[in-house]
């Protein structure tokens, strides 16, 4: 028996019952924030976005957690004492805001435990090198520009609408290549304005050939059309 699920036997229905539907709750909003990341460039900290908000008193405004915590059978005045236990466990960690607002986040831990119990197992991390889908989704789009390049947009640095901080950066500095993927290139433009745009490099045609079939099972609903 692994620890994790050590730990969970060691919990009582209740408590299993109410750590299960955090963890749901957990889940989902992962969920929409990997959506979103693929959609924007905006992108919050999991620190904010793991933190769950329950009102202990009814209001017209019904969370997620509020929701599958009254599925589960367990919104009742217990509620208070069944989070605390959880909390001395460290399955999470509460900050009260007031009486009636408390926000709760499932430590690493505590998603271990209730995967073990849900008999799930952690996702697997991908391979070192290996791009995200919006990483992936830019570089088709550098590819598709070819030598015009990507004019910079209104937001410094987002060409196309993608994050500079969060793709582009990490295509201009792929690892194992001496110029990236892609490349920022400063023009005079017929305003006689200096501009950006930014390009796709050699080394990122070659590995958009090349990892194009591969890519195409790992993100199957990116528009990566197949290379020349």
């Amino acid at each position: 028996m692994s620890k994790h699920l050590y730990l969970w036997e060691k919990l009582n229905q209740r408590q299993q019952l109410t750590l299960t539907a955090i963890y749901r709750a957990d889940q989902s909003v992962e969920a929409a924030q990997k959506s979103g990341w693929r959609d924007s460039s905006i992108r919050e900290k999991a620190s904010v976005w793991r933190n769950l908000q329950y009102y202990f008193e009814p209001t017209s405004y019904e969370t997620l957690l509020h929701k599958l915590l009254f599925e589960a059978g367990v919104v009742d005045q217990g509620l208070g004492s069944t989070l605390s236990l959880l909390e001395r466990h460290k399955l999470i960690e509460c900050n009260y805001f007031n009486s009636e607002l408390i926000s709760i986040k499932l430590t690493t831990t505590g998603r271990a435990v209730a995967r073990a119990g849900r008999g799930e197992s952690a996702p697997k991390k991908p391979p070192k090198g290996q791009l995200k889908p919006r990483q992936w989704e830019a570089l088709a789009t550098a590819y598709q520009a070819s030598e015009p390049g990507i004019d910079s947009g209104l937001t410094f640095g987002d060409y196309a609408g993608f994050s500079w901080q969060w793709t582009w950066l990490r295509l201009r500095d792929y690892y194992g290549t001496d110029n990236g993927l892609v490349k920022e290139v400063g023009y005079w433009n017929k305003d006689g304005k200096h501009s950006t745009k930014l390009v796709i490099t050699q080394a990122g045609i070659e590995f958009y050939r090349q990892q194009w079939s591969q890519y195409l099972t790992f993100y199957p609903d990116v528009n990566a059309p197949k290379p020349d």
